[in-house]
């Protein structure tokens, strides 16, 4: 039995990554801004040295072409489902399937996402059966499990301010141990990015690509 990251990713075009801040900025801006966001969390997912690491991927082609110039020494798997909570439940499975023991999935959105987190994350694992990290928008920013469980997923209205109360209540139904970590902040809108903003510049080491792109 293994431990497995999985890190949930799109394959950047115009017009469908970064779609919240558009108003604020330009689609080829949103992208450049994407791809700054999953390069870091890539590093940061690569800097835990002791987790098998997958990348499951959405693309439109037949192939995530930039993708795989950035992701070296994932393990590629294209995400299956109608929704966004299947997609997650076959992630799951499929980390099941490579025979791990406590799976944590992780996005894009959190580039400066502390490391310490996704570790306390197996940690819990070790007395729990799912782990969630809160983000303060009412979604989260982790999921980790020990196997998959579908029930987690039923009904949720995704992107929506309940996500992760919702997630709670499917998590008590089931009977199964939860464990919540510490709150975090996902960044896909113009606060969200503001907040990063301002947190990049009061310590100068987490998210060097997003720092650069940002000139802070």
């Amino acid at each position: 039995m293994k431990d497995l990251l999985i890190v949930f990713a799109k394959e950047p075009k115009a017009g469908k990554v970064k779609t919240r801040l558009q108003g604020y900025l330009s689609k080829k801006m949103c992208v450049k801004l994407y791809k700054a966001f999953l390069t870091d969390t890539l590093e940061l997912a690569r800097g835990l040295k002791c987790f098998d690491k997958v990348l499951a991927y959405t693309s439109t082609a037949r192939q995530p072409e930039y993708l795989r110039t950035i992701a070296g020494g994932f393990l590629f798997y294209k995400q299956t489902g109608r929704g966004l909570g299947e997609r997650m439940h076959n992630a799951f499975k499929f980390a099941r399937r490579m025979n791990s023991h406590k799976t944590v999935l992780i996005g894009s959105d959190s580039p400066n996402l502390p490391a310490k987190y996704i570790k306390e994350a197996y940690g819990r694992l070790d007395k729990s059966d799912i782990v969630l990290g809160p983000s303060q928008d009412g979604g989260y920013y982790l999921i980790g499990l020990k196997e998959p469980c579908g029930m987690l997923f039923k009904g949720i209205k995704w992107g929506s301010e309940t996500v992760f109360d919702n997630t709670v209540k499917n998590a008590e139904n089931t009977g199964k141990k939860l464990s919540i970590l510490e709150k975090w902040y996902d960044v896909d809108d113009y606060a969200g990015l503001a907040l990063l903003k301002k947190d990049l510049e009061k310590e100068k080491k987490s998210a060097p690509c997003v720092r650069k792109l940002l000139k802070i």
